[in-house]
């Protein structure tokens, strides 16, 4: 059996390619041992660039147990060399960052200070938990799917700081959004130029704002490839299709 995780566009164009090939499958957000009662004998990971830490850790489940993993990478974003740019390589340096960020800011600017989240819902709490939580004002942009606007404004955030809009965006979108609500520091991951990484940072630059980006740390462990195609051509040569 072949589990296809993700909701991506890319995950969408991976079920595609297996239907064609008339090879069976199953799709999920997420991987989860108790739901699957059959030992998967490959698993296609095109989900949401996220905490890295997740992929090492399915991969090396995966690899004790004998069942195939391949991991879709997007590449990275060549990032503009700018002072306004702050790198991170996990989500804890990223809410230190922020902390750094958000004090100066507020110090400098004597009100809130506005973050701009693209990083999704999955640990948003987490910075809502932070000492500097009263200090700012948090903006998220989400995928516009009902539970996930539910799940932000029970988290706390108000409707009218969610943004509920399906991507990739151009410069000018995302310039008019930070723009719009007066963002003061984007909040962001490398999810490469299919995730409209170059974009983003382009809008943000622009308008002078500072960024805390969250790059992405290659799997130590596991098969990764860099785009569809490619992992199509692993399935091609290692799991005969019912053509």
């Amino acid at each position: 059996m072949i589990i296809l995780l993700g909701e991506t566009a890319a995950a969408r164009e991976i079920a595609a390619g297996l239907r064609n090939r008339g090879l069976e499958f199953e799709r999920a957000q997420i991987w989860t041992e108790k739901t699957y009662l059959q030992k998967p004998l490959v698993i296609l990971d095109a989900s949401h660039p996220s905490s890295n830490g997740k992929f090492a850790s399915l991969s090396l489940w995966c690899e004790q147990r004998g069942i195939s993993y391949l991991r879709l990478e997007r590449p990275e974003t060549k990032i503009p060399a700018s002072p306004l740019i702050f790198p991170v390589y996990n989500w804890e340096e990223a809410l230190l960052e922020l902390k750094q960020r958000v004090e100066n800011l507020y110090h400098e600017k004597g009100r809130r200070v506005t973050i701009f989240v693209t990083t999704g819902s999955h640990q948003l709490e987490s910075v809502l938990l932070c000492s500097f939580a009263c200090s700012v004002r948090l903006v998220v942009r989400v995928l516009s799917q009902g539970y996930l606007v539910q799940k932000c404004q029970d988290m706390g955030i108000h409707p009218r700081d969610i943004v509920a809009m399906q991507g990739p965006f151009s410069k000018e979108i995302n310039r008019v959004l930070f723009k719009f609500y007066g963002a003061d520091i984007l909040l962001t991951r490398d999810s490469g130029l299919a995730g409209g990484t170059d974009t983003k940072l382009s809008a943000a630059l622009e308008l002078g704002l500072e960024i805390v980006l969250v790059k992405k740390a290659k799997p130590s462990t596991g098969l990764a490839v860099d785009t569809v195609n490619e992992l199509l051509d692993w399935v091609d040569n290692n799991i005969p299709d019912k053509r």
